[in-house]
Order: C-alpha cells, then structure tokens, then sequence
C-alpha cells in the first residue's frame, strides 16, 4: 500500500480546525504512517531570506525533498516555502509526502522522486493511492556521467564519495553539501546514491536543504551558503583538493563515472547485496526517536495547527537519542558527527570493533585492517579492471565478500590477467569457481607452508605437475619434502615417485632433515617412496652424516627392506634393531654385498654378554659362517667364561659346538673333557685332564678350581690318588681351598688321611703339610686319635711328617 499525505497552514482543515494540519491524504491512512510522516514535515526559510518575498523571489527558495525510514515504511518528503498562509502571515510551506514499503520501493533510488510528476498530481480524496511508485526523469544514471564529464568534476566525486564512504562505514555522521540551487545539491545526492549499491542508497537518509545543517539528522544534508558559512561541500565554487587521497571505492566508483562504466558501478553494488547489518545505521535519527513528538525533522517542532517552533539543536560532542558518539571529520571537513558543528581535519581512523567481512548480513561498514566491504568490492572490480596495486587488506576483505555472496559472474575472465597479484585470500575464495584461483592458491603455499592448513577443499584440475616437482626438488630438508607431497594429496597435485624419490635422495645426501618425522609426515601412499629415496642418498652420503641421520628413530622407520643395494645404510640401521640376533644374521648376509666395517658393527651388537640361547641361536642358524668374524667366534668363549664349567645348558651347547664348528670347539672341547673327565674318569683321567690346562687362561683357571671343588667331597683315597698322579705345578692349587674349609672333627680326620696317604707315596704337598703343622695341641691329639682308629698304620705315616717337619 501506498499512502500519500499533504500538509500546510489552512484557516478550516478536515477537522473543521485552523493551523497547520494534513489537509489531504489517502484514504483509510493508519496512524502510524500519519506519526511517521509528521516529523517531516517542517520547513525554515534560509537565513538572511526576505521576510516578505514576493513571487520571484517565493521561486528561489530551495526545496527540500527529504528521505529516511520509520519503522517498516520508507518517508519521502517534498516541502516548499509558499509565503503567506490563509491569515496573511508568512512562514506557511506545502508538505507533501510518500509513504511505502522498501519492498515497494526496491530497484529504486529515492532521489529520482526530485521531479517526480507525483508530486504535482491531487491526492485522491476517494479512491486508495495508485500501487505504482511514478520517479522521475531528471537524473538518469547517463545524464549524470555527460555532466560531470562535462563540468570535470571527477575530482570533487571522488572527495563527495569518499566523505559518503566514511559515514557508511563508521554508521553515523553526515555529509553536507552546499549550493544555493537545491537542484545541484539533489543531483550530487543522485550521483552518491547511484554509487551505492541499491540496498544501501534505499537506506541512506538525505534532504536536499536544511536551514541548519549542524541540527539535521539525516547522512546527507543540503543546504545554502548562508546557513553553512564555513565547511561542507561548496557545490558553487571551484574545488580545491585538501591533498588526502580518497579510498579505494570512491577511487573505483569516481573512475567508472568518469569512463561512463556504468556496469561497473552495478558489480560493486552487486557484491555487497545486502545492506548494511544494522537497518536503522543509516537513517534519520531524529525521525527514529522523535517518532510520534511533532519534532520536525531539521530540529523544528510542529503539529497539525501548531506553527514552527525553535529548532533542536545539541551540545557539542551529544548526539540525538539514539545516535552514535561524535566522531571525526572527513578531510575538508564535510563529514560532521550527528549532532556535532562542522569541523576540519584527518579523515577519521578505521573503526576496528566491527564484524568481520564474512560475518552475518553483509553490512557495507564491515571491515577489516581499516577496510571497508565497499573499499573490499571496489578492489576486487579495480583488479578485474588491471589494476594490480591492491593491498593484502583489500583483497582480504574482498576475499570475505565472495565467500559470503559467491563469485559475481563479471569477475571471471576480467581477474585472468591480475591473477598472479591476487594473494592467498582472494584465492582461495575464488577457488572453488575458478580453476585458475585453485593453481594460484596452490602455488602460494607451496612457498608458504604456512598457508597450507587454510586450503580447506581447495582441488586442482591438473595437478600443477612442473610446479609439484619444481617444489619436491627445491625442498630444503626431508620435512619440507613431506610438506609438499602432503599438500599434494591434499589439493589432487601431482606426485611422481622417480621425482620424490630423487628429492628425498638429495635432502639425505647432505643430511638436511629428520628422517623418522618426514616418513611419518608422508602420506602412506608415497611413504615408501620417501623412504627409498632416504636410503639412496644416506648410502651416498659421507659416513659421519650417514651416522648422524640414522638415529634409532629415523632406523625404525626406514622398516625391513632389501639392504644388498644401500650395505653401508642397512649396516647401520641393521646394528640399532632391538633383536640382535636377526640383526646378526642380516649382517653377516650383507657382507657379501660390500658392507664395510662388519666388525665394528657386530662388535657395537654383541657389547653386552651372550647368553647360551643366543649363542645356540648363531651356531644353528649361521654355522660356519661365524668363523669369518672375529667378534662372532668370540661368542663361545665368552659364554663358557660366565657359566658353571658343569653347568648343563653350557654342556649342551659345548656339544653342539664341537659337532657343528669343530674348527671353533676349543672351549667347547675343554668343557666337555672336563665334564667327562669328572663324570666318568677316574683319578688318573683328572690327572691327565689337569695336565693339558694351561696357567694363566680364565677358562682354565676356573677348570682346576673346579676340579678341586669336586674332589673335596670325594673320599681322601679318592683325592690322595688323584693328587698322586697330577702334576706337581698344580698340586698345592688343588689342595690349597680344602683346608679353608670350615672343618668339623671328621673334616679334619679326612684331611689328615689325604696327608698321610701322600706321605706315604712319597709325594708332599705344602698346603696340606702347613695346615696340619698349624693345627694345635688338641686338635692334633684329635685328629691323631681319629686317624689311629681308622688306621693305625696312616696315623703312623701322620705322626712321621709331623716329626720331620
């Protein structure tokens, strides 16, 4: 529905009651439409204006056509001076208005309404207003680009457009414009508004005068040099630049005015659909929050029969119910904060506590780093257009706008020759849509790791081959490399094994990278070809960075593969497996093939003792080839010197030796024979065995100690006769642990016998000889006794030694 209103001062209104009153409106018009009409319809003549004008000069006052919302209904308001009223007073104006929808008022900027024939057309008294808006014809889109082109005034659009792009961006301020033909300042009005996106011009408030533009609410205020003597935009005089550059939209849109690229106005527009995220950000405050007061909308009070009263004006540094705080001016000062008096200055800094350029409704003053979505939609187009000068900021903020409206159609194939200034966040936005955007964002982080994790989705058309090898090939170190094919599973890249395998072979030849966490960084399905690749380069690389990179770690990973082509590399990673005897095996397997430095690396294997398992294990599993080791022929020995001469595990394995490795039984032998010997033999077999033990040998030494252990619980016959037939080097080490025994008396008696016996056969040895000589008076008595009832004739033999010695 559309509603349209008329209001002036008349001697006999509708009600029957003079004043100013709405003396025509549709039919059936709510409430709340007359309320919100009411706030604007006011009008003050400008100062300095004849008090009494006659008809020329009632011709050249300025018309005021306003624009805002209330509520749900967009307001535009036509007010013009007309002198007297019906009681000869001056100060009377007609105000007309249009109340709609913003759905009825989609497509269409409100300032085409300047000339609208609406307003020369009766309000039907009996029939609802007509359901089509009428604009009209004044300010089209190509008339405006003839008269600025014609007047040069490219300069002063860019300066208007970038004081409208702060107010939008920062959601308060006002822009104001001065001339004394109302005309110009609603054709600047036009110009902004055609250089907004649609969505946003049907949101941004404006009026084509105000007597006092300081008071005004609305974000693009106009008026007369008279009523704004210093500031604001001199539409009338000649411009002079402050020197500030403009932003990058008005920079953007000023150009497409200035080459007629009407389309390319309508492609900013189009990326930032949506509007702003606050509906009300833009629009008249004072209509907002005087709703339903009478308070008009350039600050004076009115009411249907009221006259104007004084207008509303505001401290400096407060703003209207509502409005947001004060801030700072555009440069030349033509952008004022609601409420505030005109002011130089810098252009206000960037508000930074806003959402972000993807977040939720688009809002045109989203920014990011300083950057508005409308500097972001300006940037992306300038690119479209060759323009490659674009910052990271703008292009991050464009980045944001695509992801949340998609890619425009116009943006592809225009990007195609700035596609190598795009930077990673335009990219990736444009990816999924653009082919080309994909290589583009793949190829950045291949020289960024750090962009990697952000290529959510991100997949290649053809793999980008010369790039993923160049990338493999330039890899600084083995967890680079990984990288690389990672992103490459990641993005569809191309990855060929020969090439990995190549790379990974360089970084390993100079020893650049950790082994263990590029295998694991690797992809499983190249892996192994990763791990090749190490192994060729560690076997070409010098031995002190060949040792450096295997690690346990880096062993592990490298897994069980066929060592015969790499011995040097397997050697190592062989010799740090847990399992020494696999290990064993394997190396001796490899020798064969050129591995130097078995030794060392069995050596480094078989540090800690062998156990007969162990031992077992090797001569069943590798048989005579242990004889080619030094350090395996060792084995043997070196479990034979830590057991028990009798015990059984090592006579099993002392059997097992002598039958497979004859040519490595010595110990083997010995144990056996002395096994035997004790087992089986009888005192001379000891003797004989004792006589091939060779002094000063371990093993040996530990046989005879052994022997003598055995036969100190044998019967003294039995050790007499095996001390008898034994050499005499080794008698007195036999016999030499008996006496230290711990003796009881038939201990004692049983030694004594082994003596006497001895000394009977002539034989002496000097350990038993001094043991007995030491022996007290008692104990002598006792033992004599003892030996006396056992037989008299060894107890006689006793008593000669003792009396010789």
């Amino acid at each position: 529905m559309i509603w349209r209103l008329a209001y002036t001062s008349a001697e006999r209104g509708p009600t029957g009651r003079s004043g100013f009153q709405f003396v025509e409106m549709s039919p059936d018009t709510p409430p709340d439409v007359i309320g919100a009409v009411t706030s604007y319809m006011a009008y003050r003549p400008p100062p300095g204006a004849p008090s009494a004008p006659g008809p020329e000069e009632l011709a050249g006052f300025p018309i005021a056509l306003t624009y805002g919302r209330a509520d749900e209904y967009t307001v535009l308001a036509r007010c013009r001076y007309t002198g007297r009223d019906y009681s000869g007073r001056y100060g009377n104006f007609l105000g007309q208005a249009i109340v709609a929808t913003p759905e009825e008022m989609e497509g269409l900027r409100p300032i085409e309404f300047w000339d609208s024939p609406l307003w020369d057309a009766a309000v039907p008294a009996d029939e609802p207003a007509a359901a089509v808006l009428t604009p009209g014809t004044a300010f089209d889109p190509e008339s405006l680009v003839g008269r600025l082109g014609g007047e040069r005034a490219h300069d002063r659009l860019a300066a208007l457009l970038d004081a409208v792009a702060t107010v939008v961006d920062a959601g308060h301020g006002r822009v104001v414009l001065v001339a004394e033909d109302a005309e110009v300042v609603a054709r600047w009005i036009a110009v902004a508004s055609y250089s907004l996106p649609a969505d946003l011009a049907a949101r941004l408030s404006f009026t084509t005068y105000a007597a006092d533009p300081d008071a005004a609410p609305q974000v693009i205020v106009g008026t007369v040099p008279a009523a704004c003597p210093d500031g604001g935009f001199r539409l009338d005089e000649p411009f002079a630049p402050d020197g500030a550059r403009p932003g990058r939209f008005a920079r953007v849109i000023t150009d497409c005015w200035r080459t007629g690229d009407l389309d390319g106005i309508d492609a900013v527009g189009e990326l930032i659909a949506d509007g702003p995220q606050d509906p009300g950000a833009l629009e008249d405050t004072a209509t907002r929050d005087s709703r339903g007061s009478g308070r008009s909308a350039d600050g004076a009070a009115s009411s249907p029969g009221g006259t104007a009263g004084a207008p509303r004006h505001y401290p400096d540094g407060e703003v209207p119910p509502g409005g947001a705080a004060a801030g700072g001016a555009r440069p030349n000062g033509k952008v004022h904060a609601a409420g505030s008096a005109a002011a130089g200055g810098a252009r206000p800094a960037r508000n930074e506590e806003v959402s972000s350029p993807d977040g939720a409704g688009g809002a045109p003053h989203l920014r990011d780093g300083g950057v508005s979505a409308l500097d972001g939609a300006a940037a992306l187009l300038a690119l479209c257009r060759g323009d490659t000068a674009v910052s990271a900021g703008e292009q991050a903020v464009a980045a944001g706008l695509v992801r949340a409206r998609g890619v425009p159609g116009w943006t592809w194939p225009s990007l195609r020759p700035a596609l190598p200034a795009v930077g990673f966040e335009l990219a990736a936005a444009l990816a999924d849509a653009v082919p080309e955007a994909a290589e583009c964002c793949v190829r950045l982080a291949l020289a960024d790791p750090a962009l990697r994790p952000r290529l959510t989705g991100v997949r290649l058309r053809d793999g980008l081959p010369e790039d993923f090898r160049a990338a493999m090939a330039g890899a600084p170190d083995l967890r680079a490399l990984a990288g690389v094919v990672d992103l490459a599973v990641q993005v569809g890249g191309a990855v060929d094994a020969d090439h990995l395998v190549t790379a990974a072979a360089a970084c390993a030849r100079r020893g650049a990278g950790d082994v263990a966490a590029a295998v694991e960084a690797t992809p499983p399905l190249w892996r192994e070809a990763m791990a090749s690749g190490v192994v060729t380069g560690l076997e070409a690389s010098l031995p002190a960075v060949r040792r450096a990179m295997l690690t346990p770690e880096a062993c592990a990973a490298l897994g069980d593969r066929d060592w015969t082509r790499a011995p040097r590399t397997g050697g190592l990673v062989l010799s740090a497996r847990a399992d020494r005897l696999t290990a064993t095996a394997a190396l001796v397997e490899l020798e064969p093939h050129g591995l130097p430095d078995v030794e060392d690396l069995l050596g480094v294997l078989w540090a800690d003792p062998p156990t007969v398992p162990e031992c077992r294990w090797l001569v069943e599993r590798l048989g005579p080839a242990m004889r080619r080791f030094a350090v395996l022929r060792a084995l043997p020995r070196r479990v034979f010197d830590g057991l028990p001469l009798e015990a059984e595990e090592g006579v099993r394995l002392a059997r097992l030796i002598h039958d497979r490795l004859p040519t490595l039984a010595g110990a083997a032998r010995m144990v056996l024979t002395y096994e035997r010997a004790l087992r089986v033999g009888s005192e001379e077999d000891v003797a004989g065995f004792l006589t091939t033990l060779r002094r000063g040998d371990p093993l040996h030494e530990r046989a005879l100690a052994g022997v003598s252990r055995v036969f100190a619980g044998r019967s003294p016959a039995a050790r007499a006769r095996m001390l008898v037939a034994a050499p005499d080097t080794v008698r007195d080490d036999l016999a030499e642990p008996w006496p230290a025994a711990d003796l009881d008396r038939h201990g004692r008696t049983d030694l004594a016998e082994v003596e006497a016996r001895l000394t009977e056969a002539g034989v002496t040895v000097a350990a038993l000889a001094a043991w007995a000589d030491g022996l007290g008076r008692f104990a002598r008595r006792q033992v004599e006794s003892a030996l006396t009832d056992r037989d008299p004739r060894l107890a006689a033999a006793w008593r000669r030694a003792r009396r010789g010695a």
